[in-house]
């Protein structure tokens, strides 16, 4: 790893920044009329640039709008994040590194959640082996025990390695891809099989990897973003700008049937989607929309109300931002 712990922010700086945005009310959000109570919770924002910050959203008893919860970031060019079992997330920077963090509980202390710590992820293969770096768009599997990374130029059309890591055994496998792959994070559709988007940004095509065979298979081409449910069950897809968010079952989508369970039109204003994220179920979606003028912000949708739009919050004072739900 080219980071460690001591390159990391410091512990002080970082409780004390993150006691300072403990709470913070999300007064710039707005929330439709009737919403379901708190469909927000547990939503974790990652924004980056000069005011990188990492965000998990909370209910408030009595509120009618969630608060957000200042995480502390593994590193400050942190650039991804997925949550795995008991919230433990796992983040990786644009250097190519990854850390783990303690486990993040949104109803928890205020003083733990403030003082979350991070470590670099240490795991050796069989032949002892180190994790490949660049190793970047770290994912949980189902199970959250284990996760997937993309090591190699992303996006530059080099070959990618997919490297799988179970942080608390330090154990690695690797698989050779032999292509190149789109800087889009792995998408789990059970505990053995992950969809990746191979391809080029005019002509994406996705490919399904068997980790326990290393075996790949074409998926459905025309998707550049790809997202899929914690336990696998449901994705949500995007082809690019001015197209819909379009969600389906995982088997229908392999099976490239035509069928959907939903989709989310692009609002008035914006490009298209740059991020994606379902909750554990399925059941509620994350976009953050890129405006036309270049401001993204985030939307909620809950599928329990028809896929119905109930919160959406602006983020000014960056182009970059990711959303991931805690399980």
């Amino acid at each position: 790893m080219r980071f460690s712990l001591a390159t990391l922010a410091s512990r002080t700086g970082r409780r004390s920044a993150a006691i300072l945005a403990l709470l913070l009310l999300l007064s710039g959000c707005t929330a439709d009329a009737g919403a379901l109570s708190q469909p927000a919770e547990g939503l974790l924002l990652l924004t980056g640039g000069d005011s990188a910050s990492l965000v998990v959203l909370a209910g408030k008893k009595g509120a009618d709008r969630p608060i957000a919860i200042g995480l502390p970031l593994a590193a400050r060019d942190t650039t991804s994040i997925s949550a795995g079992a008991g919230g433990v997330l796992v983040g990786s920077t644009a250097g190519g590194d990854l850390a783990t963090s303690d486990a993040v509980d949104p109803q928890g202390s205020a003083v733990d959640i403030a003082g979350l710590e991070w470590r670099p992820v240490e795991a050796k293969g069989e032949a002892g082996e180190s994790i490949p770096t660049p190793a970047r768009l770290a994912a949980w599997d189902p199970t959250g025990r284990r996760f997937a990374a993309l090591a190699g130029d992303l996006g530059g059309g080099g070959d990618v390695t997919l490297v799988l890591v179970v942080p608390g055994d330090a154990k690695l496998s690797t698989i050779a891809l032999k292509r190149g792959l789109l800087p889009v994070p792995p998408a789990w559709l059970d505990a053995n099989r992950v969809a990746l988007v191979a391809g080029t940004a005019a002509a994406p095509a996705a490919i399904v990897v068997d980790t326990s065979t290393g075996k790949v298979t074409k998926g459905p081409a025309g998707d550049r973003r790809l997202a899929t449910s914690a336990d696998g069950s449901v994705i949500a897809t995007s082809a690019g700008p001015g197209s819909p968010i379009v969600l389906r079952s995982s088997k229908g989508w392999l099976a490239d049937d035509g069928t959907s369970v939903g989709s989310v039109e692009v609002p008035n204003g914006v490009t298209e989607a740059i991020s994606i994220a379902l909750d554990a179920k399925g059941q509620r979606l994350a976009i953050v929309w890129l405006g036309a003028d270049g401001t993204p912000r985030y939307d909620v949708h809950d599928g329990r109300d028809g896929w119905r739009r109930v919160l959406s919050q602006p983020l000014n004072g960056t182009t970059a931002a990711m959303v991931a739900w805690l399980r």
